[in-house]
Parts: C-alpha cells; sequence; structure tokens
C-alpha cells in the first residue's frame, strides 16, 4: 500500500486501475484523425463512383509556371529516348493511342521510379508525384506542344 499525499491510503492495484481508465488525449486525437482521414478518403472515391471525370484529375494540379517547365522537361527529357514527337524512339511512344488503356497509376509509377532493366531511369529526384500525375494526364489526352 502506498500512501497519497491527503492522507488516504489507496492500494497500488487501485491506482494502476486510475491510470488505465484516464482518457489518453493524444491517442484520442490521432484516432479521430484517423476516422477523419477515413472519411474523407472514402468521400472521394464517392465522388470518383459517381462522376468519373474526377478520377481521372490530378490531386493538386501544378501551377502554369510548372505546367510550362513540365511541357519543357518532357519534350525534351522524355523526348530523347521516346522521340522529340513522343512517336517512339528507343522508348516506346507515349501518344494518346499508344497508351489508350493503361493504368494511370502505373504509368505514374513508371515515370517516378523507371523501370527496372531497361533504360528507363526514375525521374523521382526531379518530378513530384503531382507532377507525375499531370504529366501521364496530359500523355493520356495528347501531349501540348
Amino acid at each position: 500500500m502506498h500512501q497519497q499525499a491527503c492522507g488516504t491510503r489507496t492500494s497500488t492495484s487501485e491506482a494502476s486501475i486510475d491510470a488505465e481508465s484516464r482518457p489518453r488525449p493524444i491517442l484520442a486525437f490521432l484516432l479521430d484523425l484517423g476516422a477523419i482521414a477515413s472519411f474523407a478518403v472514402a468521400m472521394l472515391a464517392l465522388i470518383a463512383m459517381v462522376n468519373p471525370a474526377f478520377a481521372d484529375l490530378p490531386t493538386s494540379v501544378p501551377s502554369a509556371e510548372r505546367q510550362f517547365e513540365l511541357t519543357r522537361f518532357v519534350r525534351q527529357e522524355c523526348g530523347f529516348c521516346h522521340g522529340l514527337r513522343l512517336t517512339g524512339g528507343l522508348g516506346s511512344p507515349l501518344t494518346a493511342q499508344a497508351l489508350a488503356g493503361k493504368p494511370p497509376e502505373a504509368l505514374e509509377a513508371t515515370i517516378l521510379y523507371g523501370r527496372t532493366g531497361t533504360a528507363m531511369p526514375g525521374w523521382a529526384p526531379h518530378l513530384s508525384e503531382a507532377d507525375a500525375a499531370w504529366i501521364v494526364a496530359m500523355l493520356l489526352k495528347g501531349f501540348p506542344e
């Protein structure tokens, strides 16, 4: 038994029960945050199911200046292997027709992480996920000049 400051005595088992039953604010906050995030993801999935046009949009669209830089990047860096008009060369064609039916997520992963055993490098050090998503969206539409 141990003695508390007010002079009453409690057993150690009673003290441990009190400690276990106290709310843990950080844990409660993290659980609430997880529930909110799960709800947000579920809502986005529902929106994409109801209106498939939303599913093809990148989550964050690069600024106009960044879009200009990305267009130049694709024409120069990707064009080196995939052809200046992206119709093929050392690398496969990157035209809308050639990429039709390919999952955008797989194309984004190829851009960011490359393809093992091929000349395709990963561009993750230079491009963000939003950049890769925008490039894929543009390639699937027909890349701008």
